[in-house]
């Protein structure tokens, strides 16, 4: 007979590296958490084929990274038949990069709205009419900042804001990490790219495209800003979150995972854009930050899930009072 283990948090990372090298999501939770109970699920990415855990209901998904191995390994976990999701609060908890308007490498970002950025046309940039900000048209528009006119399921989440409020007020207690290397990268940039860690709220951008660029990030802003109805604000851009919702969305039609109870915290790993003055090609080579956005992304991650393991009690039936209502 099969083995169903009721989840409590499933955690949910990207990719992982060897403890030694520092830049992976996952070990940090798998040995300082002391996820030691590994179970093996069919239709995981090959080289992260087990799920990892607790007796207590934590538990360690590691999709591999880009939004086709994010949403094959968490459908593959869902439906499974090996855990049941129905209740569990999943925390998808990773690196991205960040807008120094927003923020700095190793703050960390609960995202209030998930937005896929790549459901687009695209104009040759050597084309582009001189009216035109960038080359980037919503699907079925005739220009930029004109509505999209085909809409695609999953370009657009917003996120469970009693959620999203009860993990930034478990995680403002929470000391961030910081690195003189990151230090001295940071204070090339104005603004709040110039200021230490923090844990801050913002909108999260999907796509597959590792770009940069200061026309990039204009883009960015407006893209979320448009597909938010003005609501959202854009401050990471990675490339999984919304395949990883798509994913879960489904399941919670079928019934096996509610997502309601879906939060996203990135950590700045690098600036989406050169510093003023820079070659445009830097922000390419700014890996300094890789190391730091995982550590606090853990650090303020496995507050809130521990919180959540622990009291399950007050938790089990939803966001307790104690936690909903305080915006950042």
């Amino acid at each position: 007979m099969t083995m169903v283990r009721q989840v409590r948090v499933l955690v949910i990372t990207m990719f992982d590296t060897e403890p030694e090298d520092g830049l992976g999501e996952g070990f940090r939770w798998r040995m300082r958490e002391g996820l030691d109970t590994s179970v093996a699920v069919p239709g995981l990415c090959a080289d992260f084929p087990l799920v990892h855990g607790r007796e207590d209901g934590l538990w360690l998904l590691t999709t591999g990274m880009g939004e086709s191995n994010a949403a094959a390994s968490v459908a593959a976990l869902a439906l499974s038949g090996l855990f049941d999701l129905s209740q569990a609060y999943v925390l998808i908890a990773g690196i991205a990069g960040i807008d120094p308007a927003v923020g700095t490498i190793g703050s960390v970002v609960c995202a209030d709205f998930a937005v896929h950025g790549g459901y687009a046309h695209e104009l040759d940039a050597r084309e582009i009419p001189a009216t035109w900000p960038h080359g980037f048209v919503p699907l079925g528009a005739s220009a930029p900042g004109k509505p999209p006119e085909l809409r695609v399921p999953g370009e657009v989440y917003r996120l469970d804001e009693s959620l999203r409020q009860a993990a930034a007020s478990i995680g403002a207690g929470v000391e961030l990490a910081d690195d003189p290397a990151v230090a001295a990268l940071r204070a090339d940039y104005p603004g709040p790219g110039s200021q230490g860690p923090a844990l801050l709220s913002g909108s999260s951008l999907t796509t597959s495209v590792f770009w940069s660029g200061h026309q990039l990030g204009a883009r960015a802003t407006s893209w979320v800003t448009d597909y938010t109805d003005r609501r959202g604000r854009y401050a990471v851009t990675q490339m999984e979150d919304n395949a990883t919702l798509v994913a879960l969305d489904r399941a919670a039609q079928a019934g096996l995972a509610d997502l309601s109870r879906v939060a996203v915290l990135r950590a700045g790993a690098n600036f989406d854009r050169a510093a003023p003055g820079k070659a445009a090609e830097s922000a390419f080579t700014q890996d300094v930050g890789w190391t730091l956005a995982a550590e606090n992304v853990w650090r303020v991650g496995s507050r809130l899930a521990d919180e959540i393991v622990t009291n399950w009690d007050a938790w089990q039936h939803g966001v307790p009072a104690r936690w909903a209502g305080v915006p950042m």
